[in-house]
This record gives structure tokens, sequence and C-alpha cells, in this order.
């Protein structure tokens, strides 16, 4: 089909500019004042066509159909083609067709004929115009067959001046001049000088630097779009590689600090070692303590006995004293010996007593902060399997594949998360094209929908009207039978004797007067030939009566018919859209076509079950969106809390480390 109109196309433009283009013919149907049912053909003579008439003969109509079919453009005051085709109400019709063809020879001598046809509907309120075919037919010198170019092809307005070989702006403003512009020279100058660049095609220069000039301006308007796009673009790349960058180093952070965790529990395991044998060292004490305490009130007793001895002592000892003293010295020494040893062991003892205070301290803080982080760190598996759990859901939820075993570590919650995102945008996006596509196929679906059933509407109006006409053509009927039967009633009623009677007696004076007037020939004949001139005329009349209603009753009778064709063809369109758009509207409602009445209804229950599928599609998305950032903002947390808890523990390293 392309290819034929191709070829067409290169045949009507196969014209070479060696001589004037010349007009032939122009049949006029149905334009302003020119009758839409019979065809008004004009023949242009060589090399002057003279043009005259009363006024409102259609002079200005035929230079108006030369312009409108060289040019495409309508004659001024035409309101819009309304007053240019011919009115409707003036024919008695609901719509009536104009239609101009134009026979003319192109500048290479090849014969194109120029169809342009026009429709003008009286609707309730107001008209509507309607530009319906535009077609240039030439002859194939090749084969000898017609070709035809419509204007779904190509520009016809276009076209036309060229295969005349003059410009648009020339037909216009020179040769099919409109008598209510013929004075466009006596404009201002801005206008006349449009009009003079557009005769001599002197703007298509000055169009053409303005487009260049807009190009120019509009890439360079993308080059700055684009050098911000890639500004930003290598921004974001920065960004990205700076992420990577810290993401790897908090990779490494956290697996130093899982050593330095890891040491920490051996250096806790150490200190809790050696709190035991403190605590084993600080029972011996307390047991050597209890013993210092009991040899000290076993020492004050032996005393006791010993000073109630040496008082009870008959006899003086003998030893000298020299020896006394040097008994007492030694014992003195050894006494003085024995309380430092008590001294050095109180202190010894003190500081044990103080240093096992202190190791109870900290290991009550050591267990307090032990309990703590396991309490943070039993919240934080919790959190972690709280958000795997929720991760395997939204998989199992949405069908969105297989997902490895629980738990995850946080670069495979952090995938899957990305894959819950990527899902959650190509279902937005899968989601506003299916809204798309259902309102453009709801939308065709009821524009033809519509345009079906203001054809209906129209032709059920055409139909009313012509029920009407023919109803008056009954009415007409029925009143000519009963005239006839009254005139049936009243023939009986005559006295046909006396009607006899007065028969004769005018025969026999008929008779008398001929007699009378035969010598009289000239004028008998005169009467006579008057007389067969008046019943000729009489029968002219009658038949021109007879011939007048028979003509309108079958012009009526084939309107009817034509408007009974017509009405098929128009109840036939609706179906034919119908079987058009059947399996869309099967698409739309599930597999059901409803039948005319309910269409509406349906579609309008699928739009609104549509919107109500897209409001909760887009509700869920919405709740799937919320619950990945709150998996984002727990997982966030619990870093957080996890970079809190590895600073607190370096602290009390470094603490512990110190008091070690």
């Amino acid at each position: 089909h392309t290819h034929t109109h191709t070829h067409t196309h290169n045949l009507i433009k196969e014209a070479t500019v060696d001589k004037m283009s010349t007009v032939d013919k122009m049949l006029i149907k149905g334009i302003r004042s020119f009758d839409p049912e019979n065809k008004h053909v004009i023949t242009f003579f060589r090399p002057l066509t003279l043009i005259v008439g009363p006024n409102g003969a259609g002079k200005t109509t035929i230079i108006e159909c030369l312009k409108l079919s060289c040019t495409g453009e309508l004659p001024p005051n035409a309101r819009s083609g309304h007053s240019f085709i011919h009115d409707p109400k003036v024919a008695g019709e609901t719509e009536t067709k104009g239609q101009i063809k134009l026979r003319f020879k192109t500048a290479a001598g090849k014969d194109v004929v120029c169809i342009r046809s026009f429709q003008l509907t009286q609707k309730a309120s107001k008209m509507e115009y309607k530009a319906i075919e535009s077609v240039l037919q030439t002859i194939n010198p090749h084969t000898g067959e017609k070709v035809c170019l419509s204007y779904r092809c190509a520009d016809m307005d276009r076209e036309i001046p060229a295969l005349m070989g003059v410009s648009k702006a020339v037909l216009e403003n020179v040769i099919f001049v409109h008598q209510d512009e013929s004075n466009w020279p006596l404009q201002d100058p801005s206008t006349l000088k449009k009009k003079f660049d557009d005769i001599f095609s002197a703007t298509r220069y000055t169009k053409a630097l303005e487009v260049i000039k807009k190009l120019h301006k509009d890439q360079a308007q993308e080059i700055k779009t684009y050098k911000l796009k890639l500004e930003n673009l290598q921004t974001l790349k920065d960004a990205a590689y700076k992420l990577r960058e810290s993401i790897s180093q908090d990779q490494e952070k956290t697996g130093t600090l899982k050593i330095q965790m890891q040491e920490l529990e051996r250096n806790i395991q150490n200190v809790d070692a050696k709190i035991h044998h403190t605590e084993a060292t600080l029972k011996d004490l307390r047991k050597l303590q209890d013993q210092i305490s009991i040899k000290t009130a076993e020492r004050s007793t032996l005393f006791k006995e010993q000073q109630k001895q040496y008082a009870a002592l008959a006899e003086e000892n003998e030893d000298t004293d020299e020896e006394l003293k040097e008994w007492k010295t030694k014992f003195e020494e050894r006494i003085a010996l024995l309380e430092s040893k008590i001294s050095k062991l109180e202190r010894e003892m003190s500081d044990m007593e103080t240093k096992s205070s202190f190791l109870e301290k900290a290991i009550i803080q050591n267990i307090r902060e032990i309990s703590k982080l396991q309490t943070e760190a039993e919240a934080h598996m919790s959190l972690k399997n709280e958000r795997d759990s929720t991760i395997q859901k939204l998989f199992a939820r949405h069908n969105l594949g297989s997902v490895p075993n629980m738990p995850f570590s946080n670069e495979v919650a952090l995938n899957l998360t990305n894959r819950l995102k990527s899902r959650l945008m190509d279902l937005e996006k899968d989601l506003e094209d299916k809204k798309k596509s259902n309102e453009v196929e709801l939308k065709v679906a009821w524009d033809c929908y519509m345009d079906a059933n203001n054809r209906w509407i129209d032709i059920e109006a055409q139909k009313q009207a012509k029920v009407e006409i023919k109803n008056g053509f009954l009415k007409r009927i029925a009143e000519k039978k009963n005239e006839r039967d009254l005139f049936e009633e009243k023939i009986p009623n005559f006295n046909l004797a006396h009607i006899d009677e007065r028969e004769k007696n005018m025969s026999i004076e008929i008779e008398r007067k001929t007699i009378q007037l035969t010598e009289r020939e000239f004028e008998s004949n005169i009467h006579q030939k008057q007389s067969e001139i008046f019943n000729i005329e009489q029968k002219i009349k009658a038949l021109t009566r007879e011939k007048d209603v028979m003509a309108a009753d079958s012009d009526d009778r084939v309107k009817l018919s034509l408007k009974k064709t017509e009405l098929e063809s128009r109840k036939k369109k609706p179906k034919k859209i119908m079987d058009e758009y059947k399996d869309r509207i099967r698409g739309v409602l599930k597999g059901r076509l409803p039948p005319d009445k309910d269409l509406k209804k349906e579609i309008t229950q699928a739009l609104s079950a549509l919107g109500m599928e897209f409001d909760d599609l887009n509700s869920k998305s919405r709740e799937a969106e919320k619950e990945v950032n709150m998996l984002q903002m727990k997982i966030q947390e619990v870093n957080n809390n996890l970079s809190k808890l590895h600073k607190d523990m370096d602290s009390r390293k470094r603490y512990i480390e110190s008091k070690l």
C-alpha cells in the first residue's frame, strides 16, 4: 500500500517547469447557493474567460472555489466553513455535502484532477463543518490507469501549487484574489512587506537563519544541560567510590574489632582467673589473720600466766644480771622481730583487702558491662532475626526468588534489600505502564463508543425526520382519500334525468348554433382551435401536476431508500467498531463482552476497579518501602550500637590494662 502511494506521488510530481499551467474545467456542487443535488460544470477558455452576471449569481463563489481548490484556504467571512457550504436548513436536510472538482494541466502538460469534498451537519444546537476528502487524480502514461493521491499520504495544499509551478502566496495574493482582500497593497508596511516576502519567497532564507539560530541555541542549552548532568554523575561516581572505600574500611574495621573482641574475651578470662587466684589468696590471708589473732590471744594469755608465775616465784632467779639482760635483749629482739612480721603481715593483709575490694568492684562492674553487652548483643541478634524474617516474608509474598538460609550476613542483607528496592521500582514502573496502557485502551474504546453513540443519535434524528415526512405524506393521502369518498357519496344525489335532458337541450342548441355558424368557417375554426388549445393546456397542466407529484413521490422514495440504506450502514458501523475493539474490551473486562446498554457502565466499573487495584498496589509498594526503610533504620541503629559497644570495649580494655 505504501509502495503504491509512493509510486502515485512520483507520477503526480513528474513535472518540469517548461510552460505555464492552465485551468480546464471546474465542477461545483453544494457550495453557497449552488444546489447540492445538481452538478454545475464551468469550462475555462483560453486565453481569456469572462465571468459575468447579476449580483448573487455566483461570480465570487467561482473565484473562491478556484482559490480553495488550489490553496486549501477558506474565503474571508466564511465562519469556519459554516457559511461556505450550502445551508442544510435551506435544503430541508440535516446535512449537506459540497464538492469542488478542478481539472488543470500542469507545467509539464499533464492532466491532473483535484477533488475536495466537504460536509455541513445540522446538530441539535449548532452546525458542524468537516472537510471529508482531498484527492489528486491523474493518468499513468505507462499503463493508462487512473491513479490517486489522498490527503492522508501528502500535503495537498503544497502539492497543487508545486504542480502548477507557482507558490501558494502568488495564488492567494496575485491570481485568485478575493474581492474583500483586493486592496492588500494599501495595507500597513509590515503586512505589505510580509506579503511581498511570501510572494518572492524571501522568507525561507530568514526562516532558515532563524531555525539555525534556534537549533544552535537549543544545542548549546543541551550541551550545558549534559555538562551539568556529567558533573552530577561525576559527583555521584566520586561519592560511590568514597562509599565503597568507606564500606571496605568499615568491613576491615569490623574484622579488626572482632579480633579485638576475641582478645578482650581472652583477657577477661585471664582476669577472671586472676580474680579467682586473688580470692584464694584472700582466703589464705583471712586464715592467717585468724591464726594471728589466735596466737596473739594465746601470747597474751601466756604472758599473763608468765607474770603470774613470775609473781608467784618464791625464789629469785639465780642468773646474773648480764645473763638476764642478754636474755632480755634476745627476747626483746625476738619480740620486735615478731612484731615487725605481724605489722608486715597486717600491711599485706590491708593491701590485699584493698585490692580485693577494688577487684570485687571491678568484677561487679565488668559483670554488669558483660550483661549489658550480652543484652545489646541479644537485641542486635533479635533485630537481625526480625530483619531476616521480614526479608524472607517479603521475598515469599512477592515471589522474588529463593533466599539463603538464615541468619543473613550484612552483605547478604544489603544485597537482598537492594533486590527488594529494584523489584519495587520495577513493579512501580510496570504499574505505571499498565495504567497508561489501560487508560489509552479505555480512552480509545470510549471514544469509539461515543462516536458510535453520536452517529446513532444523528441517524435516529434523521429517521425521526423521515418518519415525520412520511406521516405527512400519509396524512395527505388520507385527506385525498376522504375527499374522493365525499365526491363518490355526492355523485348519486344528482338528478341524472335532469342532467340527461339538459344534455339533450344543449346538444340541440349546439346543433342549431353549428348550423348558424356554418357560414362563418374561420370563426368556427378559431373557436375549435382555441378549445383544442385550452384542452391541450389543461392536459399539459394536469400532466405537469401529475409529473410533479410523481417526481416528488419518487424523490421522496429515493431519499427514503437512501436514508434507509444509510441507516442500515450506520447501524452496522457501531457493530463493526465493537467487533474491531472486541478483544480489547474483553481484555479489559476479563473475557466478558456486555451488551451495548451496559457497556458504558461496565467500562466505568472496570476503570474504577483498575483505579482501586492501582491504589492497592501503590499502598502495598509504600508499605514495602516503609518496611525496607525500617529495616535500614534498624540496621543503621544496630551498626551504631555495635560501634558504641566497640568503643566502650576499647575504653574498658584500656582501663583494665592500665589497672593491671
